[in-house]
């Protein structure tokens, strides 16, 4: 009976060491890739105080992370209101590249950190869009929350599906409007 626990004993410790050690960890190397995502939610103007009205806003777009962690992309958005400080009105649709860098922790959660430029312009728009995320290792996915806005207060999720394993340079096709 002893000789029977002990080995119980020994195969759950050893069970349970190869449990431990099989568990996932998430790194950048997770999301290198391609990306293909879908951004919704609502935006509020910076500054509009209490009579703050929230604006529809939609985005889709590719990402490509490479071994580094920078990421780039193309993307298009519409937004219910016009974009502060520009002639760009409310409805618009606006195509835009943007340039920015992943964070990853062990536990698969994580942030993009990223600036845009609209086609068609010189520079980039001023300040920094932060997303923070969850990568499922299982469904190979992220899911994301907008957290910081140089234009408004954020209040938009996405969801990223891997288009393909391999970083490539992707960008939207010109579409003449």
């Amino acid at each position: 009976m002893r000789a029977g626990n002990i080995v119980c004993a020994t195969l759950l410790g050893f069970s349970l060491c190869c449990a431990l050690s099989a568990q996932q960890q998430c790194t950048v190397g997770n999301l290198v890739g391609t990306w293909a995502f879908s951004e919704i939610g609502w935006t509020v103007p910076l500054g509009s105080g209490s009579s703050a009205v929230a604006s529809p806003v939609t985005v889709i777009g590719v990402l490509t992370v490479n071994y580094s962690g920078k990421i780039t992309g193309s993307g298009t958005t519409i937004s219910g209101t016009g974009i502060p400080g520009t002639p760009i009105p409310a409805g618009e649709v606006l195509d835009f590249d943007f340039t920015g860098s992943v964070e990853i922790t062990p536990n698969c959660t994580g942030s993009w950190r990223y600036s845009i430029q609209l086609k068609g312009t010189p520079a980039p728009l001023p300040g920094q869009f932060i997303e923070r995320f969850f990568y499922s290792l299982p469904k190979d996915q992220v899911v994301s929350m907008a957290i910081q806005s140089p234009l408004s207060k954020p209040l938009w999720i996405g969801q990223y599906t891997r288009m393909g394993r391999a970083p490539e340079s992707i960008a939207w096709p010109e579409v003449a409007r």
